[in-house]
């Protein structure tokens, strides 16, 4: 049997087999070579981030990335994510995988390691082996927007983001951002890295966007992105600043994303909510939403480090 090498990723040569990949383990993820390509370049430095790949008869078959905090510059909490392709598992490639991680996580000194991945049964056993622990799942769930008969009150300012200063997103991103349930810090970031991370998504879509505006206040904010081959869009991100909760704005702007969604062949419609955000649930339920699995997040502590992270207020 062929002995994959391991080596350091070449985006624009591998970006076709991890995309394949990405789809594999993860079947809630809309990504392309467009997106996959723009992800890699835009991960900002001071997060450390290296990848390498498992290559078997010239195809990425696997691969590993290991960065510190893309949110908080002072953590020293890193992320090490491991995927190997369904059919070259239990040959060991996973392992090799997770050491070349470990020793970059090692060199940028992290005192933490956390795995976010699609929740499945050899992922926990790999996970719980190496002597992680689940801290937090989000349940993923999807909708048919054309069979969402609801719209969103005509009494609501809402704008896309076609119409609207993206600055006013940006500013409703930051603050239920930061409220959010989440093992990682969050201490914000610059605008021109936001318009970057968001805007310049290839598969972001202002018309498909919207903010509410409350006299003139941006108040909540519905972002999306579209994958029109496959018929399937999802949210980005929905919040909604503290001082406009409890009124259903939240609601409102996925109505009306719900509504571009179904006029442009848009048949799925994808989210992702903590497990505790009970409120921001309870609206999906509301709307139609039905489960589709969980991602999960696992931790490691390190011999010699403490963890403490104060839970959050769901940003609903």
């Amino acid at each position: 049997m062929h002995t994959p090498s391991i080596r350091e990723i070449d985006i624009e040569r591998d970006a076709s087999d991890l995309v394949a990949l990405s789809r594999e383990v993860t079947p809630t993820a809309l990504v392309n070579v467009a997106s996959f390509l723009h992800r890699m370049r835009t991960v900002p430095e001071r997060s450390q981030a290296q990848a390498w790949v498992a290559e078997d008869n010239g195809h990425a078959i696997g691969r590993v990335d290991c960065f510190l905090s893309l949110f908080a510059p002072e953590s020293r909490i890193a992320e090490l994510r491991v995927t190997v392709r369904g059919d070259h598992r239990g040959r060991g490639i996973g392992s090799e995988l997770y050491d070349v991680g470990l020793a970059h996580a090692d060199a940028i000194g992290a005192e933490q390691l956390i795995a976010h991945f699609y929740e499945n049964d050899a992922g926990v056993a790999f996970a719980a082996k190496r002597g992680f622990e689940q801290v937090r799942a989000e349940t993923a769930s999807a909708v048919d927007p054309r069979l969402v008969r609801d719209a969103p009150p005509a009494s609501i300012d809402l704008r896309p983001l076609t119409t609207a200063d993206p600055r006013l997103a940006y500013e409703v991103d930051m603050e239920a951002t930061a409220d959010m349930p989440a093992t990682e810090p969050f201490e914000g970031m610059a605008y021109e890295e936001w318009e970057d991370h968001v805007l310049r998504h290839p598969l972001f879509v202002p018309e498909g966007s919207f903010v509410a505006l409350v006299n003139g206040d941006a108040a909540a904010v519905s972002l999306i992105v579209s994958e029109p081959e496959t018929g399937r869009a999802s949210s980005m991100f929905t919040g909604t600043r503290r001082a406009y909760r409890g009124r259903g704005l939240a609601r409102a702007v996925k109505l009306a994303s719900f509504r571009w969604a179904a006029a442009n062949g848009v048949t799925s419609m994808l989210t992702y909510n903590d497990a505790t955000n009970a409120a921001m649930l309870a609206v999906n339920v509301r709307l139609g939403y039905e489960p589709l699995g969980r991602n999960v997040e696992w931790l490691k502590r390190r011999a010699g480090t403490a963890f403490s992270q104060e839970p959050r207020v769901p940003a609903t």
